[in-house]
């Protein structure tokens, strides 16, 4: 002899089938808050959060075109007078000239 309505789905049933299922869709929106909230307070290892911005990268720090100059000259890849004239180009002052030596005076070099 069967008891209730159908296939045993009475009111009680009906009842617990749909706990069931609100119990199981918290459970996966608890898993899926949980997730996401692990994921904001530790940052990923590689890459940038969406949405963040990035910094520019950081320039070199680049030499002075006198120095560029006076290193070409140092190994011997241009001649004084090309130093020289490429210090005036650039707007440098040119060397010092030293003076004429003076007359009667021995020469020296």
């Amino acid at each position: 002899m069967v008891f209730g309505t159908g296939f045993g789905m009475g009111v009680f049933g009906l009842f617990w089938l749909v706990s069931a299922v609100l119990s199981v869709v918290l459970i996966v929106v608890l898993i899926m808050l949980a997730v996401r909230y692990l994921n904001r307070t530790n940052p990923p290892a590689q890459g940038q959060w969406p949405g963040q911005v990035v910094p520019p990268p950081a320039t070199p720090v680049r030499p002075e075109p006198l120095e560029i100059l006076r290193e070409r000259f140092a190994r011997g890849e241009i001649a004084l007078d090309e130093f020289e004239s490429a210090k005036q180009a650039l707007g440098y002052p040119s060397s010092p000239q030293p003076p004429p030596p003076r007359p009667g005076s021995p020469p020296t070099g």
